[in-house]
């Protein structure tokens, strides 16, 4: 190969890699969720902005789903060594992800890594939690003021049962007197809740050694 030969494949080489550098600085087009949701971006590489209405978990990572101008999409985040699968998020948390469209059940959702999420709204001390993050890590919650979004299952007088949209966890709550009456501060009485109601329900998350079981002691319950 001659010098202009050699010179032609150099500056190629050289000119692919300023690409590649180039591209890995740059942030993704930012699409609306409402975009993503009709599939003209499917295979791309975006970012969009939603609100965190929902949080599940499965062997291979966690399902968010994310709700913007009355469009919700599903967000599957990869998991990682680093933070054992559990994302510090709170329901109503809005939030910048990056992530690659794909087309999963005859549903367009976005594939992510979780350093690719950003907060956007300030963390406060009026956090809502939803179950499986709870079930994951119970001992975290011991002795807490918690609040927590879920699904009524099993509802009786004094106790009902409530989990994630999929029911793969479940949480007991205790109803004492004044819970199940008080209608303040928006809470509705338990009279009022029907099984599959989206709810918040705030109360102290105990552990209770009569039933070797950990459980929420109800103050308040409102729907979602």
């Amino acid at each position: 190969m001659d010098n202009i030969g050699k010179a032609v494949v150099i500056f190629s080489l050289l000119g692919v890699g300023i690409l590649y550098g180039i591209s890995s600085f740059v942030e993704p087009a930012y699409v609306p969720l409402e975009e993503v949701a009709v599939g003209p971006h499917e295979g791309a590489l975006i970012r969009t902005i939603g609100v965190i209405t929902d949080f599940s978990t499965t062997d291979h990572g966690n399902l968010l789903t994310l709700r913007g101008d009355k469009t919700e999409l599903p967000v599957f985040v990869e998991s990682t060594n680093a933070m054992n699968g559990q994302l510090k998020l709170n329901y109503g948390d809005e939030i910048e992800v990056q992530g690659r469209v794909q087309l999963y059940k005859g549903r367009y959702e976005l594939v992510a890594d979780e350093n690719t999420i950003k907060k956007l709204s300030a963390e406060n001390e009026s956090a809502v939690s939803f179950v499986p993050q709870i079930a994951r890590h119970p001992e975290e919650y011991e002795g807490r003021r918690i609040s927590v979004v879920g699904y009524a299952r099993d509802v009786q007088k004094h106790v009902f049962y409530f989990g994630d949209e999929k029911s793969k966890y479940c949480m007991r709550v205790k109803v004492e007197g004044r819970a199940r009456a008080r209608t303040d501060n928006g809470s509705i009485p338990i009279s009022e809740l029907q099984k599959g109601d989206k709810i918040i329900a705030e109360g102290v998350f105990r552990y209770n050694p009569e039933n070797m079981r950990y459980e929420l002691n109800l103050i308040s319950l409102r729907r979602c």
